[in-house]
């Protein structure tokens, strides 16, 4: 994983503030960044140091959902999961799932835009902030492809 994909740092104390850091590409999701995402909380989870961990997009937007374009080349998936129709649904809900299980609170702050794949991680987390310029949406629902129902899971 390029190392400043993720930027870490710690603004207050017991505070982990964990930052998506491709504001070029709008903070869009490939498999390096949400790894290195992934990584960072449950590194934070297992600090006794640490008791909440931020997620927030470097530049103009939370994220602007999957990478979809050239981003993945050479990459492999963060974490497995069985091949075959469906993959990249369980792929994706696996990972974000994941943050559920973290024993210590996540809170996702997001500005600007924050759709589809972002939205999705989002709403994984315990508590979103959402600032006066937060847009959050499925764009995908437009063109007839189901939200993958995490929006009315967790609303």
């Amino acid at each position: 994983m390029s190392s400043d994909v993720v930027l870490v740092d710690e603004p207050a104390p017991a505070v982990r503030r964990v930052t998506l850091n491709r504001p070029e590409k709008r903070n869009a999701l490939n498999h390096d960044l949400r790894g290195g995402i992934l990584r960072a909380l449950e590194a934070a989870d297992a600090d006794p140091d640490v008791r909440v961990m931020i997620v927030r997009g470097a530049g103009k937007c939370f994220s602007s959902g999957y990478e979809l374009g050239d981003g993945n080349e050479g990459q492999e998936h963060p974490w497995y999961t069985a091949g075959g129709d469906g993959h990249w649904p369980r792929h994706v809900t696996q990972g974000w799932m994941s943050i559920w299980e973290l024993g210590k609170p996540v809170i996702a702050q997001v500005h600007g835009y924050c759709l589809a794949g972002g939205s999705e991680l989002a709403t994984c987390c315990d508590l979103v902030y959402m600032a006066d310029d937060a847009q959050m949406g499925y764009p995908a629902v437009r063109f007839g492809v189901p939200d993958n129902h995490f929006h009315a899971w967790f609303v």
